[in-house]
């Protein structure tokens, strides 16, 4: 497709179609059943017409097929937006095309000022905003589940968990990530830290869906980061979590990791140290800075991106050592930390 000033003004039209794809479920439909939009819209209720015509330009852009007898079958991309699909899409889809692009139509707020546009909206942060709405945080929970799906699987196969025997992982929300860490490595148990509502809404859905039989190695521990985090752990992670928060907090939040590192290493041999991952996708190129934005945008006043020299300092700064570098499939880096001597 030709790149042009209207095309890419048209942009936002897409990416609101292709959230009403997700929200309607339309890949679910048509799993192992291709249809018309005539057929498809009986099933989900819609204007046929209307149908048809976002039916046509997701198809275009690949999301969909659709074949010479007018009939909608999905691709690689919209099988993404399945629910049952093992690296499904279909909730971030929907929240960056819905919360997130809503917060944009303040860009301008944050160009003029540097202060986050969802502040501005909303007269608080994301996280406060999330627990005074819960349908709208439970949408958030799966989003985050999706975008970890990937680097569990990617972080299982990379890192060697063989002296490892406890994880804690810090604002892992619904914790896919150690579910997928502890799925590829059943000797792991895992602790999963992170607001009271969260924890919550976590543990319940564990319960009711427990496929993998992780309930009795999986457990949430509500608290606060920013104030005290727990020690014992043998691993701790710390996965796009940073790159939400300023740099003092993002210190601090490091700085009370190192500190149950800290705490669990006085009772432990040198060489069983406590590690710290730290998994963020970091800028690199130039397309990283859309990333950048988003969180100067969406997240708290003073968040910017990193690069792998501001990272470091900000992990040196919080007392803590690097040991090594993993390079993820998922376009993450992973710092392998120690407390410093």
């Amino acid at each position: 497709m030709e790149v042009s000033l209207m095309g890419l003004a048209g942009m936002g039209w897409i990416a609101k179609s292709l959230t009403a794809a997700a929200e309607l479920g339309l890949a679910d439909h048509l799993d192992g059943t291709p249809m018309t939009a005539e057929e498809l819209a009986k099933q989900t209720g819609t204007h046929p017409e209307t149908l048809e015509a976002l039916l046509r330009i997701l198809s275009a852009l690949g999301v969909f097929r659709r074949d010479d007898a007018g009939v909608y079958r999905n691709s690689a991309l919209s099988d993404q937006l399945r629910d049952d699909h093992p690296q499904s899409m279909r909730h971030y889809v929907m929240l960056s095309g819905g919360l997130y692009a809503d917060t944009f139509t303040a860009l301008t707020h944050t160009l003029r000022t540097g202060e986050s546009a969802f502040r501005h909206l909303h007269g608080t942060r994301i996280y406060e905003y999330l627990e005074q709405r819960p349908a709208e945080a439970d949408l958030y929970d799966k989003a985050m589940a999706d975008l970890a799906r990937p680097v569990a699987a990617a972080l299982a196969g990379t890192y060697d968990f063989g002296a490892v025997r406890s994880v804690l992982d810090v604002g892992g929300n619904s914790g896919e990530l150690l579910k997928g860490l502890l799925t590829a490595h059943p000797h792991l148990t895992g602790t999963c830290l992170d607001r009271p509502d969260v924890c919550a809404r976590a543990t319940a859905e564990l319960a009711a869906s427990d496929r993998e039989n992780l309930a009795e190695r999986l457990a949430y521990q509500p608290g606060d980061f920013l104030r005290k985090v727990p020690a014992g752990s043998d691993l701790y992670t710390v996965k796009n979590v940073l790159h939400n928060w300023n740099h003092e907090h993002s210190v601090v939040i490091l700085g009370r990791i190192r500190e149950a590192m800290e705490r669990t290493d006085a009772d432990r041999p040198a060489a069983r140290r406590a590690q710290l991952l730290v998994i963020e996708p970091l800028i690199e190129t130039d397309l990283d800075w859309m990333r950048v934005l988003f969180q100067m945008v969406v997240c708290e006043d003073g968040t910017r991106g990193r690069t792998d020299e501001v990272q470091r300092a900000q992990i040196a700064e919080a007392g803590l050592d690097v040991l090594d570098t993993l390079r993820l499939p998922t376009g993450h880096t992973a710092h392998i930390c120690a407390a410093a001597h």
